[in-house]
């Protein structure tokens, strides 16, 4: 099976006011990290619009300028500064500070770096479309961004309908930018192995791609879909929502966590039956959801106040309960702080302070937990950002 990566990504946070993301949106302080970001095997952090990337460093994925493992945080050698990142199986991409540009770099056997080849990057790039972007969401091996204009633009990977062309299977892969539909309303976008969702100002939850494990919320018959898809009938989703390997999870506007798809796991918040969750089904109780992130076979999610919950598959520290036991539903970690942000790698998870520390846990091989040695953790342990 192949592994998943990471893509969890809404507008940037001072464009969410106006769209649909009416819960409260946490910080950091200033001089503090900005924001998190797990890919596979590796994860990167923003501090001061500097990046900073530890970890496997496939084709380049950490943007450093070679393709060497960092096990201590190593800078994004950019000529600009970035406002987010999107971390996917082997690549990043970013939003340059003010302009909106794209830039990506890292692994590119698909064009997941949207520049019209196959060439792997080991510094950023800027993309010569979709121009002046809000949002950017890297799934495995496919990248998304909502357009100034609010389109929706993707480019990479198609071989699961994941770029959302209503094509038909074998379609060739995107080596550039390509249009999802002809919309100009979407607030959130999301990218997971092989499907991808996106939120649109309506409220209403879209999904296209792989459908085998039911994580676009369709008819498990279809084993593609290749066009978006409206997932069930709520029209009140905020843009914060994200997808992982074969699994999917959003917020509604009154603050409940709704997931669906594979739960081998636990991952979406309930007890492993054996069987798919084809509808979304509310997680827990809580009505104060503000973040989401899931990935391989594991889910954490911020409430209001700054309380931190991970659940899922937990064999490698990944929630950092100080054990390596499952959790099947939300359990509280990191409880002596307030936290911004979280981000879930593919078998590690890394969160973000109120105060701007970065934290991390769970498998730790190549690095990817930034801590300058390779030895696991079940805790969050604070990363040293220069």
């Amino acid at each position: 099976m192949k592994r998943a990566a990471r893509s969890a990504v809404v507008l940037g946070l001072a464009a969410l006011a106006g769209c649909g993301f009416d819960g409260p949106v946490l910080g950091p302080a200033p001089g503090g990290a900005a924001g998190v970001f797990a890919g596979q095997e590796f994860t990167c952090a923003l501090a001061g619009g500097q990046g900073w990337c530890f970890g496997a460093n496939v084709d380049g994925a950490l943007g450093s300028g070679d393709r060497a493992t960092h096990l201590a945080p190593a800078a994004i050698d950019a000529p600009v500064g970035f406002d987010r990142l999107a971390a996917g199986e082997n690549h990043t991409c970013g939003l340059e500070h003010q302009t909106g540009s794209v830039w990506c770099w890292g692994y590119n056997a698909s064009g997941q770096l949207g520049l019209g080849d196959v060439m792997a990057r080991d510094t950023p790039t800027r993309l010569p479309q979709p121009g002046a972007a809000l949002a950017v969401a890297a799934g495995y091996n496919h990248t998304c961004a909502i357009a100034s204009d609010r389109a929706l633009w993707c480019w990479g990977d198609n071989t699961e309908g994941q770029l959302g062309q209503g094509d038909q299977p074998g379609a060739p892969n995107a080596l550039q930018p390509v249009r999802v539909g002809t919309d100009n309303d979407w607030i959130g976008v999301a990218g997971g192995q092989g499907h991808t969702c996106g939120v649109r100002a309506s409220g209403t939850m879209w999904c296209w791609g792989r459908n085998s494990q039911l994580e676009a919320g369709a008819d498990a018959g279809q084993q593609q879909v290749r066009s978006p898809a409206q997932v069930g009938t709520f029209g009140d989703w905020t843009g914060a929502l994200d997808v992982g390997q074969q699994s999917s999870c959003g917020i509604r506007r009154d603050g409940t966590l709704w997931c669906w798809g594979d739960n081998s796991f636990g991952q979406l918040g309930a007890p492993p039956d054996g069987n798919l969750v084809g509808a979304p089904r509310q997680v827990g109780a809580s009505a104060a959801w503000v973040a989401v992130s899931i990935d391989t076979f594991s889910a954490c999610g911020i409430e209001d106040g700054g309380a931190l919950w991970c659940w899922g598959r937990n064999a490698e520290g990944q929630l950092g309960t100080g054990d390596n036991d499952d959790r099947a539903t939300p359990t509280e970690v990191g409880s002596g702080a307030t936290w911004a942000e979280a981000a879930v790698g593919r078998f590690h998870t890394c969160a973000v302070r109120s105060d701007g520390q970065v934290a991390c846990t769970g498998e730790n091989s190549n690095g990817q937990l930034g801590l300058g040695d390779t030895a696991r953790r079940n805790v969050l342990t604070a990363v040293p950002l220069p």
